[in-house]
């Protein structure tokens, strides 16, 4: 009986131990020196040109370059036809030649807002009306300008355009100002004054399999990380001339032998410069992803936006869309970890004050490139993202901030037995 009352002794002693006081109120000065002085480099701009080297940077973003992400093969269920900056009547011309060959569907990346040539736009309506399953161009925005709430209205086609397809709305969530677009996520779904519109990618995806699409929205996230495929040569890519075909002066006309049967395909059109030949010196349209070969301090961007449409209709048909742990999760994993560094560096203290600042160092420098190396790697090999950036660093202030939380409790202690003695 004395036994039992002394194991419960003992395993009450160890948890009250364990959720010491001071091992609280170190790990939160851990966090409110942390904070403080991120909010303090904010305010002053300190740091500022390391900040703006890094700002489109994620840790995420180097499994593209490092490896460990598992290579995928091209998809060749979508192609990628170039418009360039070819006059209405010479799109046109594409667009009936892809309508012939009967794609499952055709998304077009292009406004086609005004009214222009008269011949040239009556050739492209006749030749949108033989399209199937025609996706058109889409944008959300505001009725005022500078208005930072809820989308209110969404940009269409010519109404003589839109009349032949459904809109799919092309906003990128993107990072950056000016050509220094990241774009790492989007919205599969957003509503205009009660009616919802599907991504353009999406409204793609649902003429070649609904049930997939329907299966993707049922994760009721408003938005949703890019699992990128590749750049467009991970699809079939199609240039200007891959699909105009021959014309002389005289106006004989033959059509292309398009290299890809695009039969039963989903076929997405947009810029992706005047050729392929000028695609990489082009910025119009362009932006940042985790594929750039500079993950960090980038300064070119690297794909087009409709191929960024193109890998998310991928990923969403293919199934391999990336789940990620929620801000709360990030926190309290950060909390946890920064808590358990808190006791054992405690201990190190006590016990072995002489080898403190070489065990605790050489330990930190672990803990920091093993928690960053798993979050890599468990984003790599099983699309589940988790942001560290918090627990890293907490983990990293922990042992100084508990010689300084050390200091402050001998000094505050000492104060108090003078006024008392």
């Amino acid at each position: 009986m004395a036994g039992s009352k002394k194991n419960k002794f003992s395993v009450w002693q160890i948890i009250r131990n364990f959720f010491s006081l001071d091992y609280i109120l170190c790990t939160a000065l851990v966090f409110v020196l942390m904070y403080g002085f991120a909010d303090l480099f904010e305010r002053t701009n300190f740091l500022n040109p390391i900040e703006t080297a890094l700002s489109d940077f994620e840790m995420s973003d180097v499994i593209y370059s490092a490896g460990i992400r598992d290579q995928q093969g091209p998809d060749t269920n979508i192609v990628l036809v170039n418009i360039g900056n070819l006059p209405r009547r010479l799109i046109a011309r594409q667009v009936e030649a892809i309508a012939a060959q009967k794609p499952k569907a055709l998304g077009i990346d292009a406004s086609f807002v005004a009214d222009l040539d008269p011949f040239g736009d009556s050739l492209l309506d006749a030749a949108l009306g033989k399209v199937d399953n025609l996706v058109l161009y889409g944008f959300l925005s505001h009725k005022r300008e500078k208005d930072d709430g809820p989308f209110d209205t969404i940009l269409q086609c010519n109404p003589r355009f839109a009349r032949h397809g459904v809109p799919g709305f092309v906003n990128l969530v993107t990072l950056g100002k000016d050509v220094y677009h990241v774009c790492r996520t989007f919205s599969p779904i957003d509503s205009v004054e009660g009616e919802k519109h599907l991504c353009f990618a999406l409204q793609m995806a649902w003429y070649d399999d609904s049930a997939k699409v329907k299966q993707f929205l049922a994760r009721h996230n408003s938005s949703e990380i890019i699992n990128f495929r590749g750049n467009s040569n991970y699809f079939y890519e199609l240039d200007c001339s891959d699909v105009l075909g021959m014309d002389d002066e005289s106006g004989f006309y033959q059509p292309a032998e398009i290299p890809v049967n695009l039969k039963g395909k989903i076929v997405f059109m947009g810029f992706m410069g005047n050729s392929f030949q000028e695609a990489a010196f082009t910025l119009s349209d362009k932006f940042h992803t985790p594929l750039n070969e500079r993950y960090a301090g980038k300064s070119y961007p690297d794909m087009f936006g409709v191929t960024v449409h193109a890998n998310i209709a991928s990923m969403v048909l293919r199934g391999k869309s990336t789940d990620s742990m929620g801000s709360w999760g990030y926190t309290l994993l950060a909390i946890i970890l920064c808590y358990l560094n808190v006791v054992f560096f405690f201990h190190i203290h006590e016990f072995y004050p002489t080898w403190y600042d070489l065990v605790v160092k050489t330990i930190q420098i672990v803990q920091v490139g093993l928690v960053l190396y798993l979050s890599i790697y468990i984003y790599g090999v099983y699309n589940y993202k988790i942001e560290v950036s918090t627990a890293a660093f907490a983990l990293g202030f922990s042992g100084d901030v508990l010689e300084v939380y050390v200091g402050i409790k001998e000094n505050i202690v000492n104060r108090v037995r003078r006024i008392f003695a």
